[in-house]
C-alpha cells in the first residue's frame, strides 16, 4: 500500500534515529573560535587594555601572542575565554596568533584609533554613489584606514556575534565604504 512504511523500513529509520541521538550526544572536540570583529585587517584601540575573546573547549588553555605580548588563559566551563592585551602605542601591521586545540593567525592588524559610527541613510550611503566618486575611488590608497561593516539584520534579542568583516581602504574596497565615514576620516588626514 502507498504511504505506509514496512517493518523493515521502520527498523531502518529507528536505527538511524538512534545513531543520530548517540552521535550528537558524544562530546566533540571544540576549536578556538572568535567573533567576527576579531579578524584579519582589524584595528585595536591604542593606549588602553584591549579585550580579545572567544569560545573553546571547556578548560582549554588559550594563548594569545601579539606585538611582543604573550598572554594565557583557560576557557571556563561554558567554553568562554577572554584576555586583555596591555596598552600599546599606535603601529603595525602586526600578526596575532591565538592557539588552543587549534591555531588561528590574524594578519594585517593595526593598533590605532577606533571609532564606532552608526546611523541611518547617511551612514549607509556608499562612496560609489557619492559626488566625485571616480576621483575618490581612484585615489583611496589609505591602508591605515579600516572599516568593519556589519551586515544589516533584524534581531529581537541581543546577539553574541554579528556577521561582518574588516576591509582595508584601497581603490578596490572603498566603493562600499560609508561615504560619511570616509569623508570624516579623510578630513582628519588633512588636519
Amino acid at each position: 500500500m502507498k504511504g505506509k512504511l514496512t517493518m523493515k523500513q521502520l527498523k531502518f529509520f529507528a536505527i538511524v534515529l538512534l545513531f543520530l541521538i548517540l552521535f550528537n550526544s558524544v562530546p566533540s572536540s571544540a576549536y578556538v573560535n572568535l567573533p567576527s570583529v576579531i579578524n584579519d585587517n582589524m584595528v585595536l584601540q591604542h593606549s588602553i587594555k584591549v579585550p580579545i575573546w572567544g569560545t573553546a573547549e571547556p578548560d582549554e588553555r588559550i594563548t594569545v601572542t601579539f606585538n611582543s605580548q604573550k598572554l594565557t588563559t583557560t576557557a571556563c566551563k561554558e567554553g568562554k575565554w577572554r584576555i586583555k592585551l596591555n596598552p600599546m602605542e599606535a603601529g603595525g601591521p602586526f600578526e596575532m596568533t591565538i592557539s588552543g586545540n587549534n591555531t588561528i593567525t590574524l594578519r594585517n592588524v593595526l593598533v590605532g584609533e577606533v571609532w564606532v559610527c552608526s546611523g541611518q541613510s547617511n551612514m549607509w550611503w556608499p562612496v560609489n554613489r557619492a559626488a566625485n566618486q571616480e576621483h575618490e575611488i581612484a585615489n583611496a590608497k589609505y591602508p591605515n584606514i579600516r572599516l568593519f561593516t556589519v551586515k544589516r539584520t533584524i534581531g529581537e534579542i541581543p546577539q553574541k556575534d554579528v556577521e561582518g568583516s574588516w576591509s582595508e581602504c584601497s581603490p578596490e574596497t572603498v566603493g562600499d565604504f560609508s561615504a560619511e565615514i570616509f569623508t570624516s576620516l579623510w578630513m582628519c588626514l588633512l588636519d
